[in-house]
């Protein structure tokens, strides 16, 4: 089974919900700068959404990716954008996730021939003008998820194949979450629906 939660940092960052669902030993440890209000987001999501496991036993792997460190705890995966913030849980397999805000992007261009190979930079630039922003961060959440589904980094896209038939073979399958301010994509190694639910902290 696959949970896919969303929420917004600044709401489940602020004291009260720190207070509410964090142990105090893991609100001391949130980082000082501008990666606290998400990592604290973050453990809330986790705390609240998989509340056997133990948050001071997450492990971490080479690129950074965390797991419980409990053999058959689920697996999950997270990502942030502006202030939004989702958790893709997975009670059997890896899984990745990406969300990223729709917004203007003024090298993307110079990004998707960088990262996405040729055929994909050609297949972008032959869109309507009008849908090329959106097929870009359809294609760069796809890869991201991707990535993240298997423990790579993002230093890995240039090489990484998403082709249908490159996924098939890999028994990999993906799905996107679209609103009118951002897309959500999943990775996940069985098929899934995508059903998205709200967490506000409270």
């Amino acid at each position: 089974m696959l949970r896919l939660i969303e929420g917004e940092i600044s709401r489940l960052s602020a004291p009260e919900a720190v207070a509410r669902w964090l142990p105090v030993d893991i609100a001391a440890a949130a980082p000082e700068g501008p990666r606290r209000q998400s990592w604290l987001a973050g453990r809330i999501m986790l705390a609240a959404n998989c509340p056997s496991e133990s948050l001071q036993a997450l492990t971490y792997n080479q690129h950074g990716k965390p797991t419980f460190a409990r053999p058959g705890a689920p697996h999950f995966n997270m990502s942030h954008s502006g202030d939004r913030i989702v958790l893709a849980v997975d009670d059997g397999a890896p899984v990745g996730v990406d969300i990223e805000i729709l917004r203007p992007r003024r090298a993307w261009q110079r990004i998707a021939a960088d990262y996405f190979g040729e055929e994909e930079s050609h297949r972008l630039a032959s869109l309507p003008q009008a849908e090329q922003l959106l097929a870009f961060w359809h294609s760069w959440t796809l890869r991201e998820a991707v990535l993240k589904q298997r423990g790579g980094s993002v230093w890995q896209m240039a090489a990484l194949d998403v082709s249908p038939d490159a996924l098939s073979q890999q028994n990999l399958f993906t799905g996107w979450h679209q609103s009118t301010t951002a897309m959500i994509a999943v990775c996940a190694a069985h098929p899934f629906d995508l059903n998205l639910s709200v967490m506000t902290g409270d």
